[in-house]
């Protein structure tokens, strides 16, 4: 198996040659690039507890909106311990280029298989996650390896429309109340740092015989993913958009009839709740756990 050293260079040398192809196609006055700030270790716990309350876009074009999408590609690292792990930068944007479309084409797929090997690499290390954190970083010193995953999405067939949009949804699981007591069981010895075993186990048991006086049998746990620029994109032969992560720049071969830029967010004029969540009783806010209004008791 290779070594993680070598799935990078392989990696980084497969984004170069895509970054020469791009650069001699590219219609700099056609690209678009949304630079969205870096979150600091300052800002990270407020952003967990309370939510984004304002994320300010700025819009680049032209020759500036190229070259920032082009540095995105490679962009894996946090500048420094000072910024957050947890909130990482994404590159909303669009590349437009006006020919080489096997050769452009056929490279994002090679950056995407040396993506794909890459994090096969990382997941080989070990079956515990910590042991594989500190396995990365000692070789990659302020690496983050979710950056070194994302796809870069490139549309050979034309696109309609472009709509950029901010998107936070709720990622969800049901589980049966047998389900659900052996998975707070489960948590008995992984302990957060603010609590002792015994008040960690004095949690645990609080949480269980809530459950068990509840009448349902099922419940929701409705954990929502961090907010993120997103796109919900129209091929010109579609009937219907698909919604597309804008971690990185798209790679478009043709100019969008239609295009709505990414906007400044503001968490003061957004309505964040579905209207699922407003036929449940919140739980334990700890574990996003809900139930269903009309078949729980406290």
């Amino acid at each position: 198996m290779a070594n993680l050293i070598d799935l990078m260079s392989a990696l980084e040398a497969e984004i170069v040659e895509l970054r020469i192809l791009i650069r001699e196609m590219a219609i700099p006055e056609l690209c678009t690039y949304f630079h969205v700030p870096l979150v600091t270790k300052d800002d990270e716990n407020s952003i967990i507890e309370f939510g984004y309350s304002n994320i300010e876009v700025t819009t680049l074009t032209g020759h500036e909106a190229l070259q920032r999408s082009l540095e995105a590609f490679s962009d894996f690292y946090v500048p420094d311990s000072s910024f957050s792990r947890r909130f990482v930068t994404k590159h909303p944007g669009l590349i437009v280029v006006s020919g080489a479309k096997a050769e452009i084409s056929e490279q994002v797929k090679r950056v995407n298989a040396a993506k794909l090997a890459f994090k096969s690499g990382v997941l080989a290390l070990s079956d515990a996650a910590l042991e594989k954190w500190k396995e990365v970083h000692d070789r990659f010193m302020h690496l983050i390896t979710t950056t070194v995953y994302r796809s870069i999405y490139c549309f050979d067939e034309n696109v309609h429309r472009i709509n950029f949009n901010w998107v936070s949804r709720p990622r969800v699981s049901n589980l049966t109340k047998n389900e659900l007591v052996e998975k707070i069981e489960s948590g008995m010895f992984t302990i957060p740092p603010s609590h002792s075993m015994q008040s960690w186990k004095a949690v645990l048991d609080a949480d269980k015989s809530l459950i068990e006086k509840q009448r349902n049998e099922t419940f929701t746990i409705r954990r929502r993913i961090k907010l993120r620029p997103e796109a919900s994109i129209r091929l010109e032969d579609a009937n219907t958009a698909i919604g597309y992560s804008a971690g990185l720049p798209y790679i478009a071969f043709n100019k969008p009839s239609y295009f709505t830029p990414l906007e400044t967010f503001d968490a003061s004029t957004k309505q964040n709740r579905s209207r699922k969540e407003d036929s449940l009783q919140l739980l334990i806010k700890r574990m996003n756990l809900y139930a269903d209004r009309n078949s729980s008791r406290a």
